[in-house]
């Protein structure tokens, strides 16, 4: 049996709320709306069209992201970041693969894989696509929709580890450098409990931190002081422990509803997130849809 189709698996992906902007309201504004816990991607709906990928032939949309904001502020100069903050979105678009809502459940993590974002749009009878993120296929885990007996040792990634007196800066060459939105804090101390022992800052954490309101007041009197920070100065987020035994399904029950939150294996060795909760299994072949489910009625045929 083929995979379900988008549509038979998420029905009502199109009535989903989701913010978007357009492509000439300016970085300021659309930056402080990245750091919010629903918003994974704000899709840009006025100033940039459409393109196929060259290479993948995919249809692309534009989007903007924390990728995007963090990797025009590495390459800015300091003393430029005022005029940063004004640019309109759509000059550092991230720009996402989309798909047909009569496509499979394969053909989303295609594109997910291809485009290496956890988000793609998706096309249906309307003039807009809607936006679908990790965290709805993650939900296909917790109910069991999917199922997978692929473990936690088998999945996720190395943990990679700064000082918290890094700067903000460093923290950031590193995420770039890794391909990571996450670094551990090694030298931290200030932990009070085991759920608090794996302290870590994310491109969201830093995005919060840059357009918090003390931040752009900064920015303003004194730009090049904008990311003059240590990572120990920014509210970051921790890692929960997890037995690496555990499976797939257990994992995407146990890693929680923040967009950030992710698994420490019990070992140190695995980082799992919600892109290796939902990749692994797919990559592997080690995946099967539940029988009988209502909603999958629609099966994709080739």
């Amino acid at each position: 049996m083929n995979d379900p189709s988008i549509q038979s698996l998420f029905p009502d992906l199109f009535k989903i709320p989701r913010p978007i902007i357009t492509g000439s309201g300016p970085l300021i504004i659309s930056g402080t709306l990245l750091h919010l816990e629903e918003v994974q991607m704000l899709p840009i709906v006025q100033g940039l069209q459409p393109k196929f990928d060259p290479v993948t032939k995919i249809k692309m949309y534009a989007t903007l992201g924390g990728y995007s904001v963090l990797n025009a502020v590495l390459k800015t100069n300091p003393k430029d970041y005022d005029k940063l903050l004004w640019i309109p979105g759509q000059d550092i678009p991230v720009w996402i693969g989309s798909l047909k809502f009569t496509d499979s459940y394969s053909d989303l993590l295609n594109v997910f894989e291809l485009t290496k974002f956890g988000d793609a749009a998706v096309e249906g009878e309307g003039s807009f696509p809607a936006l679908i993120t990790l965290q709805e296929v993650l939900s296909l885990f917790r109910t069991d929709v999917i199922e997978s007996k692929l473990r936690v040792s088998e999945i996720g990634s190395e943990m990679i580890k700064i000082s918290s007196e890094s700067t903000l800066l460093d923290a950031l060459r590193l995420m770039f450098e890794k391909r990571v939105r996450r670094v551990f804090l090694s030298g931290w101390d200030r932990w009070e409990s085991i759920d608090q022992a794996f302290p870590f800052v994310s491109s969201r954490d830093i995005i919060r931190f840059l357009f918090s309101p003390v931040r752009l007041e900064l920015a303003k009197k004194h730009p090049e002081l904008w990311t003059g920070a240590k990572l120990s100065e920014i509210k970051g987020s921790y890692g929960k422990e997890i037995h690496s035994g555990k499976i797939v399904n257990q994992a995407a029950s146990e890693i929680g509803n923040g967009t950030d939150d992710c698994l420490v294996s019990h070992d140190e060795k695995k980082v799992v997130s919600r892109y290796d909760i939902v990749m692994a299994p797919w990559k592997a072949k080690n995946y099967s849809f539940k029988k009988n489910v209502d909603d999958l009625r629609n099966y994709v045929s080739n």
